[in-house]
């Protein structure tokens, strides 16, 4: 069977230089544009939010389940419950009303068979969904905000769920947690007046804390410290200094990203010497933790009124494309800020660091294609006289939408 690789490289081979160009330059900027999530970018993966089900549903009850769960033969889990309860909606919270007479029992899925009480969701195209659910969690699903009410309670609608990040019951406790994750970060930033600096800072230390979280109180602290008086601002700042100075028990730090991003909400470019100071640019740094700082600088890319100008975001960056296994990355974040005035540098890394990393050279070259300066074709032809071979293998390579930069 033929290759889609060579399908395009056949097809590579018959346009002319002129339109070859412009396809490069189509398809790079294509493969350069990461997709830019509204939702938090330090939080890690969370499951759907039982807000974001109960908004799509089109009956919500309180079921016991009556025997074991049975596969089908799409492998879905499926356990019969009865209806015992209906949720209904009102003008403050959610209200029981039982069902009577009794209806018919209905078939749920489920990710894995229990017993007891459980709550559930009639989804479109889905059916019937389950979970247990003890009384606590009932309580809970009563009170949540809708979805789409942005202000409740005279409040912003997260700052409801701040009391229950660290709710005993694991259950409550993540479904908060999953409603700042998938929220965008002007509605957490809004929202952030409502949690404790104490507890922030306690969170930020707490070892025994899911890191990923940390990221997400990392983040938080920053907005503390920005919005908070000059007298309390340093207790914050100083709790993610710490993070950073401190030795790290292993190399591997899930939520570092969200302690770099709010050390710049907090400190602005004040936070480039600490970062310095910590050896992030040298390329004996830890390569995760390099990787950490180039996706907090995306965040700063994003919201630039709330951590760093743009112009200082491109400036950071540039320090990190001499780092062997960011090279790459750098590029292609550079050519998304546009940042056509580094073209000479960026081409230097061709007989530096260009043989060391497959996607290094197309890089360059597609880097090239997108820059709208007439340089760009000069430098394109001077690579071209170096290695004709190689720079059409990159040619023909950066004309395939390569790997987006790691997240």
């Amino acid at each position: 069977m033929i290759s889609l690789k060579n399908i395009m490289f056949s097809i590579v081979s018959v346009l002319s230089n002129t339109v070859f160009h412009s396809v490069c330059f189509t398809l790079f900027l294509l493969s350069t544009l990461t997709s830019t999530s509204l939702a938090c970018p330090f939080c890690g993966p969370v499951e759907t939010p039982l807000s974001y089900g109960i908004a799509r549903s089109s009956d919500l009850a309180i079921g016991e389940s009556l025997t074991e769960a049975v596969a089908n033969k799409q492998g879905q889990r499926l356990q019969p419950f009865s209806l015992l309860s209906r949720i209904l909606p009102s003008s403050l919270e959610r209200k029981v009303i039982s069902i009577e007479p009794a209806e018919p029992p209905v078939e749920a899925a489920v990710e894995t068979t229990f017993s007891g009480t459980a709550l559930l969701l009639n989804l479109p195209a889905i059916g019937w969904t389950a979970r247990a659910a003890d009384e606590m969690f009932i309580g809970y699903t009563l009170q949540i905000p809708p979805l789409k009410q942005k202000i409740f309670q005279d409040k912003n609608r997260l700052e409801w769920f701040v009391k229950w990040l660290d709710h005993p019951n694991h259950a409550i406790s993540i479904d908060a947690y999953a409603e700042f994750a998938l929220a965008p970060f002007q509605e957490v930033r809004d929202s952030a007046h409502a949690f404790s600096q104490a507890e922030v800072i306690n969170h930020l230390h707490d070892l025994s804390l899911q890191q990923q979280r940390r990221g997400f109180y990392g983040m938080i602290a920053g907005v503390l410290a920005r919005q908070s008086p000059k007298e309390s601002q340093s207790a914050c700042t100083n709790a993610l200094i710490s993070i950073l100075t401190e030795d790290q028990s292993n190399d591997f730090q899930a939520g570092l990203d969200g302690v770099l991003g709010g050390l710049f909400i907090a400190l602005g470019e004040q936070a480039l010497p600490i970062l310095e100071r910590r050896g992030l640019f040298e390329n004996d740094a830890s390569p995760v933790d390099q990787r950490h700082l180039l996706q907090a600088l995306r965040f700063c890319w994003e919201y630039p009124s709330d951590t760093v100008p743009r112009t200082e975001v491109i400036s950071i960056t540039r320090k990190l494309l001499p780092v062997p296994h960011l090279t790459r990355e750098v590029i292609v974040d550079l050519s998304r800020y546009m940042d056509w005035d580094f073209r000479n540098q960026i081409v230097a890394m061709w007989d530096t660091l260009g043989g060391e990393g497959p996607l290094i050279r197309p890089a360059i070259v597609g880097y090239l294609l997108a820059c709208p300066s007439e340089k760009s074709t000069s430098l394109l032809a001077q690579l071209k006289e170096k290695n004709i071979e190689l720079f059409e293998k990159a040619q023909q390579a950066a004309a395939i939408p390569f790997p987006a930069a790691a997240p």
